[in-house]
Formats: structure tokens, sequence, C-alpha cells
């Protein structure tokens, strides 16, 4: 993978994490699928919202045999001033 795609992942993942922590009814377990995903190139990504709150979102990606796969998660709103 090139350092471009895996900061983009980092990230990514970064803001799944604080979303999970930050909701009270967020488990902030990582199922064992997701645990060592093999992503070979991401086809879309849900955009974070502007919201003060937590949003359901999307990944699809391929995977390194030319599989696409979708997962959903919940990622944290980026809420800029309002409750």
């Amino acid at each position: 993978m090139n350092s471009k795609l895996i900061k983009y992942i980092s990230l990514s993942f970064l803001f799944i994490a604080t979303g999970a922590i930050a909701a009270d009814d967020i488990a902030s377990t990582v199922s064992a699928d997701t645990e060592n995903l093999d992503i070979k190139r991401i086809v879309s990504m849900t955009p974070v919202p502007v919201s003060c709150q937590v949003e359901p979102a999307t990944m699809v990606y391929i995977d390194s045999q030319g599989t696409s796969h979708t997962i959903s998660y919940k990622v944290m709103g980026t809420c800029q001033g309002g409750v």
C-alpha cells in the first residue's frame, strides 16, 4: 500500500474510533471480521457529516483478490458550534 492510502485509512478509522468512544450507546468492540482488513483500494467512503451526533457511514473497498466489500460503521460528526 502507498503511504497516502495508509494515512487516509488511519484517519478514517480514527474518526470511527472517536465516534464510538463519544457515543454512550455505541459498542466500542471491534468484530473479528474487521480486525484484519485486506484493503487494496478504497472505492468510496461516506463523508463525515457536519452534525453534532453519531451518524451511520459506509466504506466500499476492493481486497487483494479483487473482491468488493462494504463495511457499515458509525462516525461522529464534525459538530461546528452547535449542540
